[in-house]
């Protein structure tokens, strides 16, 4: 077992099973998967006339991109490499930013999706126009409570290192004992 835990690359699941973005994460390569699935599958039937090819271009270009991005970070941290990653790409700054472009790039696409979703007379397929809509704001929320998570964690470091550049709470680096016998004691 030891020497399963030296190699470069670790395996485990604590990442989904102990931490609540990890379960988010799952939760997203879920829902990012059917929604750009859907999105995928929509046919236009004039598309001259609705414009509904782009509207579902950039839904799908979000839902991927969303995807894979989620699909990425799940897997560094289920092969135990998270931690072997500089510092800046660990940075919960870095990975609030990226959850709030996914927010505006699903508020975005799924309004969109809806908007020809709507109409009678744009898309092949009204009821998986709808559900793609629908998997797009699912999405929108799971990663506005993952950013909200990152945002939570980056303000928490921004308040203790505050706490350790003013000295509050902070015990000295190291106290002397005072030799009670030996030489030189009086």
């Amino acid at each position: 077992m030891a020497a399963q835990q030296d190699g470069f690359i670790n395996f485990s699941l604590d990442y989904i099973t102990k931490t609540w973005v990890g379960k988010l994460k799952v939760a997203e390569l879920v829902f990012t998967l059917l929604g750009g699935a859907c999105g995928s599958s929509i046919g236009c039937r004039e598309f001259n006339r609705c414009g509904c090819s782009p509207k579902f271009g950039f839904f799908d270009f979000v839902a991927w991109t969303a995807f894979i991005n989620a699909l990425i970070v799940m897997i560094i941290h289920l092969v135990g490499l998270w931690d072997r990653l500089l510092w800046i790409f660990r940075h919960p700054a870095v990975h609030t930013v990226l959850c709030l472009l996914a927010v505006v790039g699903f508020l975005i696409g799924s309004s969109l999706a809806a908007s020809v979703a709507a109409a009678d007379w744009c898309s092949t397929s009204k009821s998986t126009a709808g559900a793609a809509a629908f998997f797009g704001f699912v999405c929108l929320v799971l990663f506005a409570v993952e950013c909200f998570l990152h945002f939570k964690e980056y303000r928490s470091m921004q308040s203790e290192a505050r706490q350790q550049s003013s000295g509050q709470d902070q015990p000295p680096d190291y106290i002397e004992e005072k030799p009670t016998s030996g030489p030189g004691v009086v």
